[in-house]
């Protein structure tokens, strides 16, 4: 059967390389991020996923000469013109090869960047017809563009924004000004929060009728580098000092700090609905879907009303996805499952040994009682966001459970985390609608989600929820339901299992190395419970 390679790879790949490998039927067989087998965060300096793509063809049992077609989610050839030079189509086979495909006969073709964005959240939505707005840093010249979209019909390119309105390259300034580096927009949007009231939007990116208008001008032939600096000159001047007063650890108390994070979120907010309110408007068709990184900003897309998808590879690795699903999109159309990556094989010699068989109630009981249990179970989840298979769990009825977990993984200590439940939102948190299946929508606590869970309350008292659908996750279903047995809500903090600077875990000896590291109190593999402290110690 004819299989589909596609992948976040070559000139435009800065960060987030990845693979994902499709079927003769457009079914996703794997999907794999280069960063979870290097152990480099966004495997910053690798343009060519080959670890990944060999994963891919390992989990699904097939070889490199099945594959019939690379498709690659940027345009090198119109890149390459842009840069003054000829992309030299006669050296495919040197891009397979670097690929580690060797002598495979696979063609190759190129997707516009923002193309293959919008084809992963159209495709992976489930919609018969939607508007699409993709949003972030850059693709290969444009910062933002709106898509009409229907099944079994090419997308259509309604409208598009060169750089110099770029929204995530505005961020990114924001970021790097805070202390927290390029791929620091998570913690400013955490840190936003802190604003003791409404910031006004500084007009930096405003929608203005069917213009969107940038403060920077508008030349299209501006780059990233020149922009770049333009944005951290406005940035530095806006806040009124080269630098925060303190380093991340404090930037919470530093007003300067929290209103340029508050600015910049409002910007954000604002141009996200002014192209949601537009796509719409261009369209006739309010059901939206959204992609590019601008759209892991959880908090602006909780501001967004309507019928909204976006899936869990928003980000620049999800255009290996949707490369591959602009040329074949699936036949049998339904929202995406996350857990479409590696499996965790054993545990390192010598640990397995020490643990005992899954039993749910005893890991339910560890949970209720204080503990934190690192879970590494099942296909690992595609995208940044942990969403049980990958994740680090702990009981959120106490307030300092979220101290001690920003301690255990070496966060700074404003930072806020997120919930996983099974039941059907309104008693804890507001709705969100399906931006609670992958995690990326902000929630308004009520007044009993504050009272009973503070662990997951951040400081504007919203929360980032995951909500498991029935089938999602068998084993974290039934934990949920043995918690409740015991008194506990059926709720639970979930987190990346990482430390500091890494990706998500991968393997079952990724995760056993990483919970003795940070101090977790025990881990979870497919088939076996390995504490890592004493049964009979305190909760720390």
């Amino acid at each position: 059967m004819t299989l589909i390679l596609g992948v976040h790879a070559g000139a435009g790949a800065y960060h987030d390389a990845a693979a994902c490998l499709l079927d003769g039927d457009g079914t996703v067989l794997a999907f794999v991020e280069e960063e979870r087998l290097t152990r480099v965060r966004h495997a910053r300096g690798t343009r060519m996923p080959v670890r990944a793509v060999a994963q891919c063809l390992r989990l699904a049992e097939r070889d490199a000469r099945e594959i019939e077609l690379v498709a690659l989610g940027w345009d090198e050839p119109r890149m390459a013109g842009q840069a003054g030079r000829v992309w030299d189509f006669t050296s495919r086979g040197e891009f397979l090869t670097a690929l580690g495909l060797g002598r495979a006969g696979a063609d190759l073709c190129f997707t516009p960047h923002h193309r293959a964005h919008a084809a992963s959240a159209f495709h992976a939505s489930g919609y018969e017809r939607a508007a699409v707005v993709v949003v972030d840093g850059n693709g290969e010249d444009a910062s933002a563009s709106i898509y009409r979209a229907r099944r079994g019909s090419p997308l259509v390119e309604l409208d598009a924004w060169p750089q110099v309105c770029s929204v995530g390259h505005l961020y990114e300034a924001a970021s790097r000004w805070l202390g927290l580096g390029r791929h620091g927009a998570g913690k400013t949007m955490g840190l936003a929060a802190y604003a003791p009231g409404p910031v006004e939007d500084p007009g930096w990116l405003v929608g203005d009728g069917d213009r969107l208008v940038s403060t920077l001008g508008a030349d299209p032939r501006l780059g990233y580098d020149v922009l770049a600096g333009r944005w951290d000159a406005l940035i530095t001047a806006y806040a009124g000092a080269e630098r925060p007063a303190t380093p991340p650890a404090g930037l919470d108390r530093d007003p300067r700090a929290v209103r340029v994070a508050a600015a910049a979120q409002a910007t954000v907010e604002h141009v996200l609905g002014w192209l949601a309110a537009r796509a719409r408007a261009r369209t006739g068709l309010q059901a939206l879907c959204l992609a590019g990184g601008v759209a892991l900003n959880c908090a602006a897309n909780a501001t967004l009303a309507g019928p909204l998808y976006i899936p869990p590879v928003p980000h620049d690795a999800g255009v290996a996805l949707g490369a591959a699903w602009a040329q074949l999109p699936p036949r049998r159309p339904a929202p995406l499952s996350a857990y479409l990556g590696g499996r965790p094989g054993p545990l390192p010699a010598g640990q397995a040994g020490r643990a005992g068989a899954v039993n749910v109630d005893a890991v339910a009981d560890l949970l209720a009682g204080g503990r934190i249990v690192g879970i590494c179970r099942g296909r690992a989840e595609a995208g940044p966001r942990a969403l049980g298979h990958r994740s680090l769990l702990a009981s959120p009825t106490s307030a300092g459970m979220r101290e001690r977990m920003n301690r255990l993984k070496g966060r700074e200590a404003w930072r806020p985390f997120g919930p996983v439940t099974h039941t059907e939102p309104g008693l804890w948190w507001s709705p969100v609608g399906q931006l609670d299946r992958y995690m990326l929508g902000a929630a308004a606590l009520t007044d009993r989600g504050l009272a009973e869970l503070p662990a997951i309350a951040h400081a504007d008292a919203t929360t980032r929820p995951q909500r498991l659908r029935p089938g999602d996750d068998p084993f974290l279903d039934a934990v949920l339901d043995a918690l409740a047995r015991h008194g506990h809500p059926p709720v639970l903090l979930n987190t990346s299992f990482n430390g500091p600077g890494e990706p998500l875990v991968d393997s079952a000896a990724d995760a056993w190395g990483c919970a003795r590291r940070l101090g977790a109190d025990a881990v979870v593999t497919d088939d076996l419970l390995l504490r890592l402290t004493p049964t009979s110690a305190a909760a720390r």
